[in-house]
């Protein structure tokens, strides 16, 4: 058995998976599908890296991460883990949340990170409703169950910063953890000057590697290839730059560093599934 899915479901925005495998993958997180994102280990253990870090998701640990972060999961030499997946799209819970006076996009910012709860009650006791209310055990399932469950896991723990873990550095891992920190320096590069990188030579010859090298290990440690991940911010900041009616989207394409406009059309299209133009349309109808 390589992969096994226990249970999966989407309520309104909501999806509640549980997953068990024991093999090697490498996976993006959080930032196509533009949603906020919870991991629950049960068993086993993966490797969390972000700002060149590694922190390492054991049992009893929440990971929480931010839809605003670039970040990905990793597991290392073979290990195998059970664990649960909730993805929250931001527009399906922050109705609730307000109502509720809780800012969902700054606790997300703040506590993007590992945190070790597993010895906590209340956040088993969360869990098991959410898994109950997922796989129809509990009363009649309904999408406002699950995201005040959902809520009740994360906004009534105390204490989150005493509860979070430090880096991990077991030798065993360390020549990943160098070449993820090489990769962060490059992604830390691409963030600060997506506008202004002209082709993926240059990028090599900044950092003293070849083209080949840097492509190799850049989509090991993040699957992303270079041009996806600069294309990922130039994405984000144009939605910035579409909320300003006068700028014209040949100005836009400009100063996100895009030679063509129709190049970045279909950049966007592909990444928001609707035009530039559309989503100005659709972001400025709604303000």
């Amino acid at each position: 058995m390589m992969f096994k899915e226990i249970y999966k479901g989407e309520f309104d925005g909501v999806a509640v998976g549980r997953v068990s495998r024991n093999q090697n993958f490498t996976t993006p997180l959080g930032f196509y599908h533009n949603e906020y994102q919870i991991q629950y280990i049960y068993d086993g253990e993966r490797y969390f890296f972000y700002e060149g870090v590694c922190y390492r998701m054991m049992p009893g640990t929440i990971t929480i991460i931010d839809k605003d972060k670039i970040a990905k999961t990793n597991i290392i030499g073979g290990n195998s883990h059970d664990r649960m997946l909730i993805e929250l799209k931001e527009g399906a819970i922050a109705p609730l949340c307000s109502l509720l006076g809780i800012d969902v996009k700054k606790f997300f910012s703040d506590h993007h990170g590992v945190y070790q709860v597993g010895d906590d009650e209340s956040v088993q006791s969360a869990l098991r409703t959410i898994e109950e209310l997922v796989t129809g055990k509990k009363d009649k399932l309904t999408a406002g169950k699950i995201k005040l469950e959902i809520l009740k896991l994360i906004f009534e723990q105390n204490s989150w910063e005493k509860r979070k873990l430090g880096k991990f550095t077991e030798v065993g891992v360390q020549p990943h953890i160098e070449k993820q920190k090489r990769v962060h320096q490059v992604a830390d590069y691409i963030a600060e000057n997506y506008d202004k990188i002209g082709s993926v030579t240059m990028l090599a010859d900044q950092f003293y590697m070849s083209k080949p090298y840097l492509c190799r290990i850049f989509k090991e440690v993040t699957n992303f290839t270079i041009s996806e991940y600069i294309n990922l911010y130039r994405i984000v900041a144009s939605k910035q730059y579409l909320m300003d009616e006068s700028m014209s989207m040949g100005e836009i394409a400009n100063r996100l560093g895009y030679d063509s406009l129709t190049y970045f059309e279909r950049v966007f299209k592909k990444q928001m599934t609707v035009s530039p133009l559309q989503y100005r349309k659709s972001i400025l109808k709604g303000q």
